[in-house]
């Protein structure tokens, strides 16, 4: 291998290998490899380099689909690494080889990219010359494996979003496949226009520790919209509007017209899904299903900071999740924080059709078992959310499991919080509740039957969006968005 052949060549030799690999790598592959120019760090003279960090080997798709680049990490005294990719359509048997001992200088190489194949990277740091080291062991390469069965692509900082999908179908785009689409990391982007999903299992995806922003324009018909029949998921991205007293439709909007079949007279959707997103002045509401008979199967939530718009022309529904037509099997919203500091707000935060249930949704063929509907607050903080009822549900008390655990409920609807949760206030004895350690403005009688408190959270400055909690029994008890608890 040319790793063995680097540890024991003579040096004039060396240094010529040296140059005539440089020359190639720019020969062959410099419209393709992202070479970074990153050098050594520090001194490591006669020392054995280490392999790169296999945690910092990412993969990235362009945005046309036809290359992927890997990178990682620099390591500490390296000027060069090797290379070896290979592929096959099953990932126990790499057999086609796509790079083999490719040395290359700096900490990324890019190569064509070929669908629904399984892809395996090895990696080697190359010996350096001008510090006398030895190069990593060859025998124990860092490695990363990944698959092109989903389709991702990367756009490019300052994409409009719109403008891009008008001039790619997603459905071409995605080859039948989940599509991935990334988003730079801290990069700014734009979305004009509605965008419209349908018929695509589609995600948006930035960077977890420094999120890409994406403004939204303001457009009173069409407005931050994403459309969809199908599933759909926002993840590691911050999300903010033009300004704008405006009113928009919805941030997620539920196709008119479904591409497909109903289930029991119901359109599903698998999933549509907020993970760690920000949200700024949030406009219309967060899902709206267009008043259309579909049951979203589940609707998660989680680790989410969003703020509501502060006027109130620019709340367009009656609430913030808006099932008018249908329901959702499974909600969740865990560890996030929804809050308002003007006069904006809806009248519920969570509002279903009254004739959603379980069983009419098509799971069961009658009653309300095996399956359940699923209802579950865990570790949240609302700050002045809702103007009147905060859900409306009556239709699902039976056949529903209600967990509703260490959430903050300050100034929120009509304060009747628990009893809203639960649509009419009871349970029949097909359904059941947990309550555990809530905090709520005023008291919830007999409808939360855990231990609860009305005690001041004590928030630190929350008309800045600083929810810091002081209040001992929200500390001693862990209660409310995990973020705020320090």
């Amino acid at each position: 291998m040319l790793m063995k052949k680097l540890q024991f060549m003579a040096w004039p030799k060396l240094c010529s290998l040296f140059l005539f690999g440089a020359a190639a790598l720019f020969t062959v592959s410099c419209a393709d490899d992202e070479l970074s120019g990153d050098t050594f760090v520090g001194t490591y003279s006669g020392s054995q380099l280490s392999k790169p960090d296999e945690g910092s080997i990412t993969i990235k798709t362009s945005a046309d689909r036809t290359t992927q680049t890997v990178s990682w990490k620099t390591v500490d005294g390296a000027l060069s690494y090797v290379i070896n990719v290979r592929a096959g359509s099953n990932k126990d048997s790499y057999d086609e080889v796509v790079a083999k001992d490719v040395l290359v200088r700096g900490n990324s190489y890019t190569f064509a990219r070929t669908s629904k194949k399984y892809y395996r990277v090895s990696l080697t740091t190359a010996y350096n010359p001008a510090e006398g080291n030895t190069a990593s062991d060859p025998n124990d390469p860092a490695v990363k494996e990944w698959d092109t069965f989903s389709t991702d692509i990367t756009l490019p900082v300052g994409t409009d979003l719109a403008s891009y999908f008008k001039e790619n179908d997603p459905k071409t785009l995605s080859e039948g496949m989940p599509l991935i689409i990334g988003l730079e990391a801290g990069g700014e982007y734009t979305v004009s226009d509605a965008i419209d999903f349908s018929g695509v299992n589609a995600t948006i995806s930035g960077d977890s520790e420094n999120m890409p922003v994406i403004t939204f324009a303001n457009q009173a018909e069409s407005m931050g919209t994403i459309v969809t029949d199908y599933t759909f998921g926002f993840e590691n991205v911050e999300i903010q509007w033009e300004e704008s007293e405006s009113a928009g439709t919805a941030l997620v909007q539920l196709s008119k017209t479904p591409g497909y079949e109903a289930t029991n007279n119901y359109y599903r959707i698998d999933r549509i899904s907020f993970t760690n997103v920000k949200i700024t002045d949030l406009k219309g509401c967060l899902v709206f299903d267009n008043s259309v008979q579909y049951c979203i199967v589940e609707l998660t939530i989680d680790n989410c900071l969003m703020k509501l718009a502060t006027v109130t022309s620019a709340i367009n529904n009656g609430s913030l999740i808006s099932i008018f037509g249908g329901g959702i099997k499974d909600f969740s919203i865990s560890n996030s924080t929804v809050y308002q500091t003007g006069e904006g707000n809806s009248q519920y935060f969570l509002r279903y059709n009254n004739s959603a249930r379980i069983d009419r949704f098509g799971f069961n063929e009658s009653g309300y078992e095996p399956n359940k509907t699923t209802i579950t607050y865990h570790n949240n903080t609302f700050y002045k959310v809702a103007s009147g009822n905060w859900s409306n549900y009556t239709g699902i008390q039976n056949g529903t499991i209600y967990d509703i655990s260490k959430n903050i409920w300050f100034e929120c609807g009509d304060g009747a919080i628990a009893r809203r949760i639960l649509g009419n206030g009871s349970l029949s004895s097909s359904s059941s509740a947990t309550w555990t350690f809530n905090t709520y403005s005023a008291d919830q009688g007999t409808y939360d039957t855990g231990t609860y408190f009305t005690t001041d959270p004590g928030f630190a400055n929350p008309a800045e969006g600083d929810f810091t909690i002081s209040g001992s029994d929200q500390l001693s008890n862990q209660t409310g968005d995990p973020r705020w608890l320090k």
